[in-house]
């Protein structure tokens, strides 16, 4: 029985991959020795697995529930595997990271490159997105992300890593020189959402003194489903915007952007890494999530954001 681990493992790779051209393309195992092992699986065991045409591809019921316990058994030979790294000194291989753009850009990447020089034999493979991504069916280590709900999946570890802040900014061409003094006068200018399948879109607003909260409504001129779509929008004059205090307090210091009521505070998040909780992590898994977030709260500490 022994025998059959590797059958096992392309499977796992087959069906994680949605069909045997792309488990091929993304492991750089040919095609037909995956759909030949996997035929004498099958054969082996005298069951049907995978229904296969020329168009589609179909896990059978069987075939879904041998997945699961295979995920089960990868995962733990991921963990024996971890322990003979951990022996190792030096922290390598290879950590698939998912965060969006913008925060990458402006907190993620000077952390990431510093991390990458201390250690010459790490690898790291960026999916930059504001998806928010599946951990364990898109197959990432860690996913690093701003989060205004409760996390509700227990099967990942979340932490809570600094609380941040957002507030309305907008170009100085778009005001030309007005000042809005009071929120009822937001309605007289164009503004930008992060979001493109909402009914409604409101600005929630938090006076910094004396926690008054107030809704106001508006109608975005553009919509994104990036942040980076946002920021850029409201840096091109487009808008006034809610964005992180953290990504546009350099735009507010030079005056490429206008730090809108700032007696104000709106929409407050949470920076969290998530990732699949196992019982070992690799050690330049461990070291990695560390120094982000040392680094994160580092930064916080100047940059108007609170550690948790």
């Amino acid at each position: 029985m022994i025998n059959s681990f590797d059958d096992f493992h392309y499977f796992y790779l087959v069906v994680k991959h949605g069909g045997f051209s792309a488990a091929s393309e993304a492991e750089n195992i040919s095609k037909s020795k995956l759909s030949r092992r996997i035929i004498d699986l099958e054969n082996k065991f005298n069951v049907n697995l995978i229904q296969r045409t020329t168009r589609h591809f179909k896990v059978t019921e069987l075939g879904q529930e041998f997945y699961e316990e295979c995920c089960k058994v990868i995962a733990q030979v991921e963990c024996a595997e971890n322990v003979l790294l951990k022996q190792k000194s030096e922290p390598q291989g290879l950590i698939k990271i998912s965060c969006p753009p913008l925060m990458m850009h402006f907190q993620i990447r000077k952390l990431l490159n510093q991390f990458l020089k201390d250690y010459p034999k790490v690898e790291i493979s960026l999916e930059l997105t504001s998806r928010r991504v599946d951990i364990l069916h898109d197959d990432i280590d860690i996913a690093i992300r701003t989060n205004f709900e409760p996390n509700q999946d227990s099967s990942l570890i979340v932490r809570d890593v600094i609380r941040t802040e957002h507030c309305l900014v907008a170009a100085p061409e778009l005001l030309q020189g007005q000042q809005i003094r009071h929120y009822s006068e937001l309605q007289h200018f164009p503004s930008v959402a992060l979001g493109t399948q909402k009914n409604q879109y409101f600005w929630r607003l938090c006076h910094v003194e004396n926690d008054e909260t107030v809704d106001i409504p508006y109608h975005p001129r553009i919509k994104s489903n990036d942040l980076a779509g946002v920021y850029y929008a409201v840096r091109d004059s487009l808008g006034i915007a809610d964005l992180p205090y953290l990504t546009v307090q350099a735009d507010i210091q030079k005056g490429h952007l206008i730090h809108i009521l700032p007696e104000w505070k709106s929409n407050r998040g949470i920076v969290q890494l998530v990732y699949a909780s196992r019982k070992g992590q690799r050690l330049v898994l461990e070291k990695l999530i560390e120094t982000l977030i040392d680094g994160l709260r580092e930064l916080a500490k100047t940059d108007n954001g609170y550690a948790l």
